[in-house]
């Protein structure tokens, strides 16, 4: 049996505190048609003001001025300010989305006048940034789901409803109270038009409504609408029973008290069920605790919810069954959030039900960290350039507000249908199709601050009909994607998923081939023991277990691993638990020739699309062991503009001198604050590292603090490296990690690593060291001054009989008195 340890505490040595410097935003000069460029947008301006006094519209709120600034160059959120404008949203295009409660725009009007030259005064030449000035049109208020299902002239449909949020929560609620009167004027005793529910945070103002096709088309041309939408529905896999012959069922031992627990969001589990019961802290509905709206309370009445729980408190439940042995590892909390049809309910939007859920069971349950969430709509995937989903800004925003309490949302990337190929296409084009724009991941998968889970294969064939040439898995081999797996990446680039885990294969039954009288299966339909998960049964008693394929099948197994890690290291944060999900994840073994073969660029964005960091390891995760050391800090927080260093302690000769595979391996995750209405940075603080070799650390202090003195204080980390190539040309100083800086430093959680040869011992007279930086994109240097963070260091040698871990612990002993002596002197 392999050694566990105790992981180690990284050793970090110097803080830096760089000055805070702003922004300049728009830096070029002044434009040589700037006499003509602003008439052309006075022009413009006069256009956005004219019909705003001619529209009337019985739904009309307090006027306000809403447009689209195209720009060709960024302007810093003072600049635009300035001009008497408020910033609503900026577009991934470089576009400003603002509003002026001063229909004349008087103040845009002066400078533009100055800019002109028709009046004298400040050039304004920041104004040289803009190349139009557009209204919003109906179109930009029409969601992509009422787009592909638009409302019929005699249906009477739930929507969802967003105002663009002016900052003002008070003015937000009184502007959903008007629309809500106005509504309730228009119902009629065939059409009872409302809004049942609706919701107002730091950056969202969302309700449901019914409405018919007329008044709709009233709210599309109202400015403070901000997009109408059809409801998300949830994707569920079906499942099929698994009857296995247990001639005495072991007792289920229930867990320690204090062992972590997980809230599965889903569709309600089977309280009764055998291996539920002594493991089920509490199960209700969501939004709807008195049970008056959803039929059958709290109990799963689809399966689905009690199939992802039992991956979630067991783990890998087939094993279990083969050892029978059930010992549950985590507690079982569970909010039904879909009615008896498996729908959401239409009154209620999904984002209060998912705060009223996290609200009673997190608040309530200190032990209750892990948050599972198995849903998606597969028709809302993302596309590049787009803002964030709703919901997943929703997620993010409560992992935010939740530090404290240190949650951590696990959420499935979806399943793809490819319904565009034919059946048999499935199997001869696989796994290319796995790349395809519309096989993206769903909202929420692409939330910045949950880990979002791909899905592998077992590798195995049909064991119900082994011998049937007809009967074909897809993937075949173990860890292959899974043929329904979503790829990536998410919004700014963030690579997701960031993790993958078992999931299931789809069989083909080539006896439904083009060409014959038969109906098409459902690829998700066919599920087949051997292929498929093994899991809880919500009709127990008919049978206890049953199989399923699904992407909902994998996020629960890392939610399983992450509440086990809970458990052995309760006072963690959520961030060190990501970064020790992901530090310990490893790519399979075998991977399609599609995503291994080409130019490493290439390779490593696809592997990235499809596995993200790879599929974790408990055992790697949890402990140490003589041939593989992990160093972490935790809790760590750093002013805005700052930045650590840390060292990594020298590595031993027999490191270098024993043949094997040498491996380095960093891993942050922080969590900082989001908003979606902004599409040059999602996120408001970014941090990233860098690790250097073979230089002395005054150097690399004295370059960053360098770097910090220029006029682009965000970019310090690169004119940092700049510096040092500079001084040390010719030398290779930094430390090629895998994915390269530019790719991980997109997502809150961030992995680089080497494979270190033995040459590289040369580098070994001096420590590595490890830079991590932090960077203010829009945050509010008065709101957030500090973020904080958790950091893994792995050092790995696959050779079992190397002795790395106790001459490290020794190096790492050594500095820490060294840092002691010199902080006395």
């Amino acid at each position: 049996m392999v050694s566990q340890f105790e992981h180690l505490k990284l050793p970090r040595i110097i803080n830096i505190e760089l000055p805070r410097r702003r922004g300049r935003g728009f830096g070029g000069g002044k434009r040589a048609d700037s006499v003509e460029h602003g008439k052309y947008l006075l022009n413009q301006l006069s256009g956005l003001t004219e019909p705003k006094k001619q529209k009337s519209n019985p739904f009309r709120l307090d006027p306000k001025l809403i447009f689209k600034i195209k720009t060709h160059q960024k302007l810093s959120d003072d600049l635009v300010n300035q001009t008497g404008l408020d910033i609503l949203a900026f577009e991934p295009d470089k576009a400003i989305v603002v509003f002026s409660s001063d229909l004349e725009l008087e103040e845009f009007r002066r400078r533009l006048e100055n800019y002109s030259q028709i009046t004298e005064g400040p050039e304004y030449s920041y104004l040289g940034a803009i190349d139009e000035l557009v209204p919003l049109e109906r179109e930009d208020r029409i969601g992509r789901l009422l787009e592909l299902n638009p409302v019929q002239p005699d249906e009477l449909a739930a929507l969802d409803l967003e105002l663009w949020h002016t900052g003002n929560r008070k003015e937000m609620k009184a502007s959903l109270e008007r629309i809500a009167e106005r509504l309730e004027d228009f119902s009629t005793d065939t059409a009872p038009m409302r809004m049942s529910d609706s919701y107002v945070g730091e950056y969202l103002c969302i309700a449901r409504i019914k409405v018919t096709h007329e008044v709709l088309e009233f709210l599309l041309e109202l400015e403070t609408v901000k997009e109408i939408d059809r409801p998300p529905q949830p994707a569920f896999e079906s499942n099929a029973d698994y009857n296995l012959p247990i001639s005495s069922f072991p007792e289920v031992v229930t867990p320690p008290e204090e062992n972590c627990g997980i809230l599965v969001i889903d569709s309600g589990v089977q309280s009764g069920h055998p291996l539920i019961a002594p493991v089920l802290g509490e199960a209700d509905v969501f939004p709807d605790p008195g049970q008056q709206l959803i039929k059958g309370g709290a109990e799963d009445v689809n399966g689905h919810g009690t199939s992802v729980a039992g991956i979630a408190i067991y783990g890998d439940v087939e094993n279990c069954i083969k050892k029978l042995s059930f010992y549950p590892t985590a507690w079982l909390f569970s909010a039904r959030v879909t009615d008896e049809d498996c729908k959401y309910y239409e009154d209620i939007l999904l984002e209060t039900q998912l705060d009223r859920a996290i609200k009673a069971f997190v608040d309530n349950y200190p032990n209750c960290k892990v948050i599972n969430i198995s849903l998606g709509d597969y028709e809302k995937f993302y596309i590049d350039g787009m803002k964030q989903f709703r919901l997943a800004a929703k997620i993010d925003e409560i992992a935010y507000q939740y530090q404290n309490k240190n949650i951590i949302f696990v959420i499935s990337a979806g399943n793809s249908y490819h319904e565009e190929l034919e059946y048999e296409q499935l199997r001869t084009e696989y796994p290319n199709y796995l790349l395809n724009k519309n096989a993206r991941i769903i909202d929420p998968a692409t939330s910045a601050i949950a880990l979002t889970v791909g899905s592998l294969s077992y590798g195995r064939g049909s064991i119900t009909e082994p011998a049937d040439v007809r009967r074909q898995a897809i993937a075949k081999l173990r860890g292959y994607p899974s043929p329904f797996t979503r790829n990536g990446f998410g919004v700014d680039g963030m690579i997701k998923p960031d993790v993958v885990d078992f999931g299931g294969d789809l069989a083909l039954d080539l006896s439904y081939r083009k060409g014959l009288d038969l109906p098409k299966v459902s690829p998700l339909g066919d599920n087949v023991a051997g292929v498929s998960v093994v899991t809880l049964c919500q009709d127990f008693q008919s049978s206890l277990f049953n199989i399923c394929s699904g992407t909902s099948f994998a996020a629960p197994r890392v939610a399983n691993i992450a509440a086990q890690l809970f458990t052995k290291y309760p006072n963690a944060s959520s961030n060190l638990i990501r970064a020790l999900i992901v530090n310990s994840a490893i790519l399979p073994k075998e991977i399609p020739d599609e995503f291994s073969q080409g130019k490493k660029s290439q390779k490593t964005k696809k592997q990235l699309q499809i596995y993200g960091y790879g599929q974790t390891d408990l055992e790697r995760a949890m402990y140490s062991a003589e041939n593989y050391v992990v160093l972490s800090e935790d809790n760590i927080v750093i002013p805005v503009g700052k930045f650590h260093i840390y060292e990594i302690p020298q590595l031993p000769q027999e490191f270098f001198d024993v043949k094997g595979t040498r491996t380095v391996s960093i891993s942050l995750a922080f969590d900082p604050p989001t908003r979606p209405t902004r599409g040059d940075s999602y996120l408001g603080v970014t941090m990233e590292f860098n690790l250097f070799k073979g230089i002395d650390k005054e150097s690399i202090v004295s370059a960053y603090v360098n770097a910090s003195k220029t006029d682009k204080p965000d970019e310090f980390t690169e004119i940092s490296m700049e510096i040092l190539k500079e001084k040390y040309k010719g030398r290779s100083i930094n430390v090629d990690l895998s994915p390269n800086s530019t790719l991980r430093k997109k997502g809150t959680v961030q992995r680089g690593q080497i494979e270190l040869t033995k040459q590289a011992q040369k580098y070994n007279d001096l420590p590595m060291t490890l830079v991590v930086s932090c960077n203010r994109k829009w945050a509010n240097p008065d709101e957030i001054e500090l973020q904080r963070y958790a950091l893994v260091v792995s050092i790995t040698h696959s050779d079992p009989q190397v002795n790395l871990y106790n001459r490290v612990k020794l190096q790492v002993e050594q500095i820490d008195q060294r840092e002691r002596n010199r902080a006395r002197v």
